[in-house]
């Protein structure tokens, strides 16, 4: 931390291996190699200048103008490979005072007023209506046509499988550097930019659509690909191939996925730097849902045991795209249920549901057979409010069988999973966002080897995201008077509120993955297996970060906007205190 002005002089040192002081808010790269006491100090903005040998490297903090009150947080890298964990090695300029935190922070603090102020009386207010506000079939008579080809699916999951090919082989026989290693830019920094910030704000769980893991099991269960096999299998209307069993009903709460989903995120720091480790995992996370669709019904594994589906199937409560019976009184009348069970024109729904109960985006993985297999054409795709199915949720008296949950979150197993992905976001952004060294010391067995301290961090931060923050979670809402009666029922309704800040928490970690990695994303397409390939054109471009003074402000709204919405959606009551979430956003920014 430094003041607007002060002077700082810099000197470097390196005892074994080559690093590098990469500043570009400052236009400042220095080279640093062991032994040497002068470093090369080279221009980000005009690579192709000559560096200049210096001992000392001397700056001002503090953009010039208008701009120095704008940028109080810079970001140093080294832009030198110099082990596993290279992409993790950064730290903070920040230049005092910091504006953007103290703004943040104020606006942490008005934003519930703002959200009151603006908001009805709710004392007695009906839910909001679940019938999203456009009929996009309607709308877009094509897309009705598109979706309804039994070629679509096929064409959509056919690239996406192409890439898990290329991925695998790029992890397996690629260069062990992650940054020029397809294998890692792809599913690490485009993928999940793209799942946190687009498909499921927008598409809900689309992405399940076109996922190349299930396939393989998917077409060994059916022994088809585009067409349909009518017949009797069960109660279903189609020939499958395998056991058929129906998943154990003690394993079908949101349990299983969700401690698939702390698994792969306590190995997070493994899969990013090791490309062989990410070529594994795709390997197993294709071989076991395989491996499933020989035993079990329909998709078992997206259903109950995907690590991917906990985050899709939570986050796509404020997704935009929804799947919805057209006429709601057409699917009450129906008895045949052929959207669920199946026929001669579609197979049964991958994941057991029937569209006219379906009111809510978490289970539904847009795989579009009920378009194709209703019987009377009351199938339609909407393009609802974001958030409507949060919004949506009434307060409840209690859970049962005979009191099903039209909106929000079904179980204590759901509200579970909200807390422990929030948790494992603060998790995340303290060991590949913090600027503490020895915390990433912690977690790193790729590099050092340090699995006593990996296995204590592990310990932790499940003990955290299971035990400690549900606790504690549940301790605030009692202690605000929250509780009453059915005490399981007011903490899942409680815990809905996490949502929306949740995914913009995530948001606000993914964000500055592809915008200081996009010029790698670009060099491994032109040379995915690290091998002096040029296919593109684009293998040697000089790295060159997406305006990385921008970052902290992007971040910090991603942080206010899910601080908005979670307000938004806690508006009725037996929600969490406004002050929890307030804390929740003050603790991310």
């Amino acid at each position: 931390r430094v003041n607007r002005g002060d002077r700082l002089r810099l000197t470097f040192s390196t005892r074994d291996t080559g690093h590098s002081f990469l500043l570009q808010e400052y236009d400042l790269d220095a080279k640093i190699s062991p032994g040497l006491d002068e470093v090369e100090v080279f221009r980000p903005s005009r690579p192709e200048d000559p560096p200049q040998r210096m001992r000392e490297v001397t700056l001002v903090a503090g953009q010039p103008g208008l701009l120095g009150w704008l940028v109080s947080k810079s970001r140093f890298r080294c832009h030198v490979y110099c082990g596993p964990l290279h992409g993790l090695e950064h730290g903070n300029l920040i230049v005092q005072p910091n504006l953007l935190l103290a703004a943040s922070l104020g606006l942490v603090i008005a934003i519930p007023f703002v959200v009151l102020l603006s908001s009805p009386n709710t004392e007695n207010r009906e839910p909001r209506a679940a019938v999203p506000a456009v009929d996009l079939f309607r709308l877009l008579p094509w897309l009705k046509r598109l979706l309804r080809w039994r070629g679509f699916q096929f064409a959509t999951q056919v690239p996406a499988l192409a890439l898990l090919y290329l991925m695998v082989l790029a992890g397996l026989l690629g260069t062990k550097v992650p940054g020029r290693n397809i294998a890692i830019m792809l599913p690490w920094v485009v993928w999940l930019f793209l799942l946190a910030a687009v498909l499921v704000p927008l598409g809900g769980r689309l992405w399940c659509l076109i996922c190349p893991l299930p396939v393989f099991g998917e077409w060994l269960q059916r022994r088809a690909i585009t067409e349909v096999r009518p017949g009797q299998t069960g109660a279903y209307r189609n020939r499958f191939f395998g056991l058929f069993r129906r998943w154990p009903q003690s394993l079908t709460s949101a349990w299983p996925r969700t401690l698939a989903f702390l698994i792969v995120g306590t190995l997070g720091t493994l899969l990013v730097c090791k490309p062989k480790a990410t070529a594994w995992a795709l390997i197993i996370l294709t071989l076991l849902p395989l491996g499933m669709a020989l035993v079990w019904e329909l998709r078992a594994f997206c259903r109950y045991v995907c690590p991917i589906n906990a985050f899709i199937g939570l986050y796509a409560m404020a997704g935009r795209l929804a799947v919805r019976p057209t006429k709601v009184e057409t699917c009450r009348q129906c008895q045949i249920r052929s959207c669920q069970l199946g026929n001669e024109r579609g197979w049964p729904c991958p994941y057991g549901l029937c569209v006219g109960e379906m009111t809510r985006n978490n289970d539904c993985g847009l795989c579009t057979e009920c378009m194709k297999s209703c019987a009377y054409d009351n199938v339609s795709l909407y393009w609802q409010r974001f958030g409507a199915d949060i919004e949506g949720a009434a307060p409840r008296n209690r859970v049962s069988s005979r009191n099903p949950v039209s909106h929000g979150l079904g179980s204590c197993s759901e509200a579970w999973q909200a807390i422990a992905l929030l948790t494992m976001a603060f998790a995340y952004a303290v060991t590949h966002l913090g600027p503490w060294p020895a915390v990433r010391n912690w977690v790193d067995v790729v590099d050092k080897g340090n699995w006593a301290s990996f296995l204590a961090y592990g310990g932790v931060l499940w003990a955290v995201a299971l035990l400690g923050a549900p606790l504690l979670f549940y301790g605030v809402v009692w202690a605000c008077g929250r509780v009453g009666g059915w005490a399981s029922t007011t903490f899942i309704a409680s815990a809905e509120a996490l949502v929306p800040i949740g995914l913009f928490a995530w948001m606000a970690i993914m964000v500055p993955m592809v915008m200081v990695n996009a010029t790698f994303v670009l060099c491994t397409l032109s040379d995915p297996f690290g091998l002096n390939w040029n296919l593109f054109g684009t293998a040697g471009l000089p790295w060159w970060q997406i305006e990385p003074a921008a970052i902290p402000w992007i971040q910090a709204g991603c942080v206010l906007a899910g601080l908005w919405y979670s307000l938004r959606a806690a508006e009725r009551g037996q929600r969490p205190p406004t002050g929890l979430l307030m804390l929740i956003a003050a603790l991310l920014l």
